[in-house]
């Protein structure tokens, strides 16, 4: 079926216009006449035409002249001249102006057809290519990239208006190399297009530096996409540039200004912990965070991503204690479909995605020996199994742990295996007690304030002399995370600037309510260091009171007197 279009005839003689006119409406075709050119043009710059007959020999008129005038037509239209008095001259002289075809009279109908069919073919192919161009344009440039276009010889083809600002490319750059361009260019474009070309896949380059359009210290991702056509045959390459710069910066004021402002504390023992944390950072090692809870142990494992290598790839979190043995085994190592009941769908685990990162492996210690068993294989091979799926996947992931347990008595016990212990406390982050702290209590206060004044819309200026006292003497068993929420209680009491005692939950007004008690014997099981501690915190939370001190520990007086002098903790420590 021909492309039904609109064609207007201009044709003096009047049997030949309605001979030609017939022949094209039986076919289907919307058919316009005209007489002579003045009224041909009118029609064209009133009506759109997708094709034109014309005769070459006019009243008074050239039908030539219609070539000249097609910038005024309301479309597009292509022509086709037609003549009873054919010379090579004004053939070679319409295809020249740009006429379509020539057709010699009289013009028999199978001619006629055949001539109007491939116009109107041709008609409607140019028509979708420029529609398509102008998509495409459309999209070049409402896009928040840069983007160039090359040929395989890395000649510019074309780029949008962000492109030229990014890169300084103008149109007199287009059809040269990019080799050739003198604006300062660092060379990562070219490098990367080369690659892509090269290797005949997409390939990224991640904040690199790019002094483009004479701008020094801007920071760019550029991806290089090879076009291929339907033969394989590579066609040149998209160049997709984004400006990181701003981030960039936002990102390096922020990191110098609150390094570590979810860590926080000056006493020497987290700052020692801070340069551990730095120093850890871009080492490829595994790291086992211990302490207890609400002591900070993600935290410092989210600071020691955020400042390693592995910052712009994900940061995974598994609380391992949360999930039973057949669903964590599912969420680490994804599943395939039919693995299990209720496994309608293949599943990426969280080493999967966590690939190019960190895995955060809370709570370890509570896994059972299977998982374990399991998790050392991946950590020596860096290779996983699906749930139901015999396929190794190679995974490229740094594993954090954390526990609250202490891991050697669990081997000891023969509750943890020794061999995956040792593949994760190859760095080992010992982090404090909030009992232990004491001198950081005051800078965790003022942080907390500033926080919830912030959160809340609020404008307290702190806490009372009196309230401050019970902040320094409470033990914390629930460490930082107890603290933050003792204040965030606080600020939801109080209706005045200062904090006062009554508005503390009523376990810091009365200590003795708030840590468990430690039952007899479970003092023998603790390393000496941890002992002092735990004593410390009954002495505290009890002010010092001995008597009181004992009952809590479950031992007696005389058994945490002479406890007292062998760790030498008779001395009330000052803060």
């Amino acid at each position: 079926m021909p492309f039904q279009g609109d064609i207007l005839i201009i044709e003096d003689e009047s049997g030949v216009r309605q001979v030609l006119a017939r022949h094209l409406e039986e076919e289907g075709y919307r058919v316009r006449v005209a007489a002579d050119l003045p009224r041909g043009l009118m029609l064209l710059r009133q009506e759109p035409f997708d094709l034109v007959l014309c005769d070459i020999r006019l009243p008074g008129r050239s039908g030539l002249e219609i070539l000249n005038e097609r910038s005024d037509f309301v479309g597009d239209p292509l022509v086709i001249l037609m003549t009873g008095y054919p010379s090579l001259e004004s053939a070679q002289q319409a295809l020249r102006h740009g006429a379509f075809d020539y057709l010699v009279k009289p013009v028999l109908a199978e001619a006629l057809l055949r001539a109007t069919s491939l116009a109107l073919n041709t008609k409607a192919l140019r028509d979708e290519e420029r529609r398509l161009h102008h998509h495409l344009e459309a999209v070049f440039e409402s896009v928040e990239d840069g983007l160039i276009t090359v040929d395989p010889q890395l000649r510019i083809v074309a780029c949008n208006q962000l492109a030229v600002r990014l890169c300084g490319i103008d149109g007199r750059d287009v059809g040269r190399s990019l080799n050739e361009l003198e604006n300062g260019c660092s060379g990562v474009c070219r490098r990367l297009a080369g690659e892509a070309l090269e290797q005949g896949r997409k390939v990224t380059g991640k904040r690199l530096p790019c002094s483009g359009a004479g701008r020094a210290g801007r920071v760019v991702s550029v991806t290089a996409t090879p076009m291929q056509g339907s033969s394989q045959q590579r066609l040149g390459v998209v160049l997709a540039v984004h400006d990181e710069t701003p981030l960039v910066d936002l990102e390096a004021r922020l990191a110098e200004h609150q390094r570590f402002h979810r860590l926080v504390g000056e006493s020497s023992t987290m700052r020692a912990i801070y340069r551990l944390v730095e120093n850890l950072a871009d080492l490829e090692t595994t790291v086992l965070i211990c302490g207890e809870s609400g002591t900070g142990k993600e935290l410092v494992a989210e600071a020691i991503h955020n400042q390693g290598q592995r910052r712009n790839h994900p940061m995974v979190k598994v609380n391992c204690v949360a999930l039973s043995e057949t669903l964590l085994e599912s969420e680490l190592f994804g599943h395939v479909r039919g693995a299990f009941t209720g496994a309608v769908k293949d599943r990426v685990g969280r080493f999967q995605e966590a690939d190019g990162g960190t895995l955060f492996l809370d709570e370890i210690g509570d896994i059972s020996m299977a998982m374990q068993l399991r998790l050392l294989r991946v950590l020596q091979h860096k290779q996983i199994e699906r749930v139901g799926e015999n396929r190794s996947i190679t995974v490229d992931v740094r594993i954090i742990a954390a526990t609250h347990q202490d891991l050697r008595v669990k081997v000891a016990e023969g509750r943890f295996r020794e061999d995956l212990y040792y593949r994760l406390k190859v760095v080992e982050i010992d982090l404090p007690p909030l009992r232990s702290r004491g001198a950081d209590i005051p800078l965790l206060i003022e942080h907390f304030v500033a926080h919830f004044n912030r959160r809340f819309g609020r404008a307290i200026q702190g806490f009372s002399p009196a309230a401050t006292i019970l902040l320094l003497d409470y033990a914390w068993p629930g460490n930082i995370r107890e603290l933050e929420h003792a204040i965030e209680h606080a600020f939801v009491v109080c209706r005045g600037e200062w904090i006062e005692p009554e508005h503390l939950p009523n376990e810091l007004r009365d200590p003795l309510r708030a840590a468990p008690v430690i039952p007899p014997g479970a003092m023998a099981k603790r390393s000496r260091e941890g002992e002092s501690t735990v004593i410390l915190a009954a002495l505290s939370a009890c002010n010092w009171r001995r008597d009181q001190a004992a009952r809590r520990l479950g031992i007696s007086r005389a058994t945490l007197f002479r406890k007292m002098r062998q760790l030498g903790l008779m001395e009330r420590p000052e803060f």
